[in-house]
């Protein structure tokens, strides 16, 4: 099975448990697998790309509205607004993977390779 079907079937079982077309695939997900990388749903995804995702997509948003709304009058260093992106943006991909994975346990989701076969 191709990562696909495996994905079509993936987003048909979040449907089936009562997960909402929004939770299952998430605009940034999309925007993911858009660029050419395979990553499954993220109630589905390892714990670690479900935090690489949520700190790449919100720090860097995060950080751009806070350099543009406090930080560039404030007079704050480039250095100090890229690591409390960082920090911030890996907090909560942090805290969004912990909530992917307490929904996906909730649910008795199977495991993304189990859909494969």
């Amino acid at each position: 099975m191709d990562f696909e079907q495996q994905l079509d079937r993936a987003h048909q079982v979040l449907l089936k448990k009562g997960f909402s077309g929004a939770a299952i695939n998430p605009i940034i997900y999309r925007l993911v697998r858009k660029a050419g990388l395979k990553v499954p749903p993220p109630q589905f995804a390892h714990i670690g790309i479900n935090i690489l995702v949520g700190t790449v997509w919100f720090g860097t948003l995060w950080g751009v509205i806070m350099w543009f709304m406090q930080w560039q009058s404030l007079g704050v260093t480039l250095n100090y607004a890229v690591n409390a992106s960082l920090l911030t943006g890996m907090i909560f991909g942090l805290m969004m993977s912990i909530w992917y994975k307490i929904s996906a346990r909730r649910k008795s989701l199977p495991s993304w390779h189990s859909l494969a076969e």
